[in-house]
């Protein structure tokens, strides 16, 4: 939760504020597995898409981050993303240009039901795809 007082001295740039205040990235552990799912949910207020990432095996805040950094170029360039499209990927905790992860709309695997943009994690992802 934030503050009043937090909102009004806000420093970020007027167009990184949308994903700071209204988007939330959700975690969770898949039972009796080594899964883990990461998804947002807010962008849809704005008829954007939001992400989702099926996974293992890599460390889930850098997921986290990817997940911000790709949220902040669907909302600051109008979702210039097609289905099959990539974008670079994770090596240790660091994006790599050369490890391409695909992507492709969905329904989300989470509720609320809504169309999302599955992150193909590559070696960690997890789960089948279409």
């Amino acid at each position: 939760m934030l503050s009043r007082e937090d909102i009004i001295k806000c420093c970020l740039p007027k167009e990184k504020r949308f994903i700071y205040y209204a988007v939330n990235v959700r975690f969770f552990n898949i039972q009796n597995t080594e899964d883990m799912l990461i998804d947002t949910i807010g962008m849809s207020t704005l008829f954007m898409p939001d992400l989702q990432y099926h996974f293992h095996g890599i460390n889930p805040d850098s997921v986290v981050n990817h997940a911000y950094n790709l949220l902040s170029y669907i909302y600051e360039n109008n979702n210039p993303i097609n289905s099959d499209d990539t974008v670079d990927g994770i090596a240790g905790n660091s994006v790599n240009s050369s490890i391409q992860w695909s992507l492709q709309y969905e329904d989300s695997l989470i509720q609320p039901a809504r169309e999302v943009i599955d992150v193909n994690t590559g070696e960690y992802a997890s789960g089948s795809r279409m």
